[in-house]
């Protein structure tokens, strides 16, 4: 069986398994999809230590371990937003008429899938979390599985390739950027010289919890813009 057959086989199971029409099947349903679609349920287990961390301990190396790793999250979410414009993988299943899904529809302005921008956002603040406090970080990896994988694979927004390619990416650019030859070292730096202006980092920390809360709709249109450039001045398809 190869991927594309999996993936198929995988949704459409979890989705007949998600069809019944019992009580009980029906709490279920509700309960996957808040916990697959609600910001708050699925945000707090993520966000919530990510800020214990940051004001737990005020030193340089932490707080610029995370912020290293918050700008790895904005760039893994950039990548992820352009590959679904750029590359048309495959079909979301939500989208794709060859399917029969029991579940709700939703409004998207593109039908490529491929990775999963909400599990990349997910799996490179979990990888964050983990570089600083394992036992937290796997906690916070097994919620982002749930919450930002299972959950919205069974809802038909996401093939298990999309969760696995984000799962693959977006710790590899949280690690690349927490090379302190790379991003950390100089982010340091630049901490250990402003101690006096923390409070403009902090309420910069503030910004990015807020866009990353909504899935950066910020920063989605700006690389949805860049790419509508791109497309325009190389003639592009789409």
């Amino acid at each position: 069986m190869n991927i594309s057959a999996l993936d198929t086989a995988i949704v459409t199971g979890l989705s007949e398994f998600l069809a019944g029409d019992g009580t009980g099947s029906r709490l279920f349903r509700l309960l996957v999809y808040n916990v697959g679609e609600n910001p708050l349920l699925r945000g707090i287990p993520i966000f919530f230590p990510l800020l214990l961390l940051w004001f737990g301990n005020t030193s340089a190396e932490r707080r610029s371990r995370i912020l290293t790793g918050l700008l790895a999250t904005c760039a893994a979410v950039g990548l992820s937003v352009a590959t679904q414009y750029l590359l048309h993988v495959h079909t979301r299943p939500v989208l794709d008429s060859t399917l029969t899904l029991q579940m709700a529809t939703q409004q998207w302005d593109h039908d490529s899938s491929f990775p999963s921008d909400t599990a990349m956002l997910y799996f490179a603040l979990s990888t964050t979390i983990f570089l600083l406090n394992r036992r937290v970080g796997v906690a916070v990896f097994l919620w982002s599985l749930l919450s930002a994988g299972l959950c919205r694979v069974a809802l038909g927004w996401h093939y298990p390739s999309d969760i696995l390619g984000s799962l693959v990416i977006a710790p590899a650019v949280v690690l690349l950027f927490d090379n302190p030859a790379f991003i950390r070292g100089r982010i340091e730096a630049l901490l250990e010289s402003s101690q006096k202006r923390l409070d403009i980092v902090s309420a910069m920390l503030m910004l990015f919890i807020a866009e990353a809360y909504n899935l950066f709709p910020g920063l989605r249109s700006l690389v949805v813009t860049f790419v509508r450039i791109i497309r325009k001045n190389f003639d592009l398809p789409g």
